[in-house]
């Protein structure tokens, strides 16, 4: 009775500790430091390019550009793309290294003051994922 009390008190206590690593960690690298972005608005267009530090990934599906409450469409430009089956998303397509993506804004009227959004998520592989991270251009 005792050996066994003490097994699963070992256990239990293993188990606590252990599960608190990954969250501890000071190699995690903020969100910012992590996707460095940088942004650039020519006439009709905006260019959006993020470097991705080693050991981080973009998710495509999050990448999400808005003029004000209008969703634009975008084109990855120069990408490093890979497939990988992630256990909160399934079936994933994700960046790495440096992403650069172009945006017309079509129907968005610069003269005028518009709020320009970029949504985007990403994770440090097998450690962190980020939520979703918005920036104001």
């Amino acid at each position: 009775m005792n050996s066994r009390f003490l097994l699963y008190s070992f256990v239990f206590l293993s188990g606590f500790i252990f599960s608190n690593v990954q969250f501890s960690q000071k190699d995690i690298l903020n969100a910012d430091e992590a996707f460095v972005l940088s942004s650039m608005i020519l006439e009709n267009k905006i260019f959006l390019s993020w470097n991705i530090q080693p050991g981080y990934y973009l998710y495509k599906k999050s990448i999400v550009v808005k003029a004000g409450n209008e969703i634009l469409e975008h084109n990855h430009i120069i990408k490093n793309e890979s497939k990988i089956s992630d256990e909160f998303f399934g079936d994933s397509i994700i960046f790495k290294d440096v992403l650069k993506v172009e945006a017309e804004l079509v129907h968005v009227n610069l003269s005028e003051p518009q709020s320009i959004e970029v949504i985007y998520q990403g994770c440090a592989e097998g450690k962190y994922c980020y939520p979703k991270i918005l920036k104001s251009l």
